[in-house]
């Protein structure tokens, strides 16, 4: 009788345990959406890249890729996250990071939301296309039949027109809030930031904007040479104590990593260019002695760029442990940084490399194989 009465407290035990665990579940599978509103005219967040928390339900988590959403989702961009909204009636919306957004309406006939802070850029084209409602400190603007973008910053507001019109705006035009101040002004191409540049140059593959890509790649090869400048400017003092004499270029890449995304953690995501080029081939001027370790950290200094080392006395050289944030193991065991001149990968460390006048130095990052995946041989 005893061993029954044990069986059968033993088994109401586990009972309970498996409702907690699958109630758990199912709570948690709610608040995430994998149960139920997956309906083909509810909007869905998706092309999720660096880390986009959502807050549902009082819970805040990183979304996951395609999730449904549903009114009051509260979605946050951090610094480097993007991500894209899709709406089931051919409306489309990118989100820039440190944006901070509301949803009002999911649904795909009258989808709309309440804009905090950020930027995000409207792809409303197509006979099909609804229009999208972008609500801001208590204003609001309807895009149907355009291509444009709001960025909403303390104190003021602006929709730029790159296609189609918006309000009293149409393409080349931008609308202007200062307070409860509207104007109508011209759009100025050196007005745009990356944000901008990147979802125009996608724009053009489906409409003609006001800014054609040609337009828009000079202005980044201008804005390009300005950085080249003023990083060079940046460096002058020290120039000025050294007798530069002699000149390299340096190269800093990790588009390995595109091809082994899956690898990486989620929270360097951020750190890695689309392109996988962190610096483009720059022209650095050094002193005779000096080494490839030398400009390297030079250039990392004058364009802003995170780089940490430690000596290792072993090799009696430093050892670049993190460029940019992107350090060895980030992306699997085998990954790390690695540095090559004239396209050979010396067997020793950059302090100990002295460069000659003419060289090319290029780091990059290998994700696989110790190198193999660069063309080197071992690590």
């Amino acid at each position: 009788m005893q061993k029954k009465k044990s069986f059968f407290a033993n088994s109401v035990m586990v009972a309970v345990i498996t409702m907690i665990v699958v109630g758990g579940v199912l709570g948690v599978g709610y608040i995430r959406g994998w149960f139920g509103d997956r309906g083909s005219d509810v909007a869905v967040l998706a092309d999720v890249r660096g880390i986009v928390n959502m807050t549902r339900s009082g819970v805040t988590y990183p979304v996951e890729q395609d999730t449904p959403l549903r009114q009051y989702d509260v979605i946050t961009c951090t610094p480097g996250g993007s991500a894209a909204i899709r709406v089931a009636s051919g409306s489309a919306l990118a989100i820039g990071e440190q944006a901070v957004m509301t949803v009002r309406d999911p649904s795909a006939e009258s989808f709309s939301v309440d804009v905090s802070n950020g930027e995000l850029f409207a792809f409303v084209t197509g006979e099909k296309a609804a229009p999208v409602t972008l609500r801001f400190d208590g204003k609001s603007v309807e895009v149907k039949g355009a291509i444009a973008s709001l960025s909403r910053r303390t104190g003021a507001q602006n929709v730029n027109v790159y296609w189609g019109s918006v309000g009293e705006a149409s393409a080349g035009q931008v609308l202007n809030w200062v307070q409860d101040t509207l104007t109508v002004d011209p759009l100025q191409i050196v007005s745009l930031n990356a944000f901008s540049v990147k979802q125009l140059h996608a724009a053009n593959t489906v409409a003609e904007c006001c800014f054609t890509n040609e337009e828009l790649d000079k202005m980044e090869a201008d804005r390009a040479a300005e950085r080249e400048a003023a990083s060079l400017a940046a460096m002058s003092e020290e120039l000025a104590r050294l007798d530069m004499a002699y000149e390299c270029t340096l190269e800093i890449r990790c588009d390995t990593i595109l091809k082994n995304w899956d690898k990486l953690e989620v929270a360097k995501q951020e750190f890695v260019p689309e392109d996988g080029v962190i610096l483009a081939a720059v022209k650095v001027p050094f002193a005779e002695g000096e080494t490839a370790f030398d400009v390297t950290k030079r250039a990392c200094e004058a364009y802003g760029l995170q780089i940490e080392y430690s000596w290792t006395p072993l090799y009696n050289s430093n050892y670049v442990e993190g460029i940019n944030h992107l350090y060895e193991f980030d992306c699997g065991a085998e990954s790390g940084w690695m540095f090559k001149v004239n396209g050979w990968f010396p067997n020793y460390g950059s302090t100990a490399y002295v460069l000659q006048n003419g060289d090319a130095v290029m780091w990059e990052y290998t994700c696989v194989g110790l190198g193999a995946d660069l063309g080197g041989t071992v690590w």
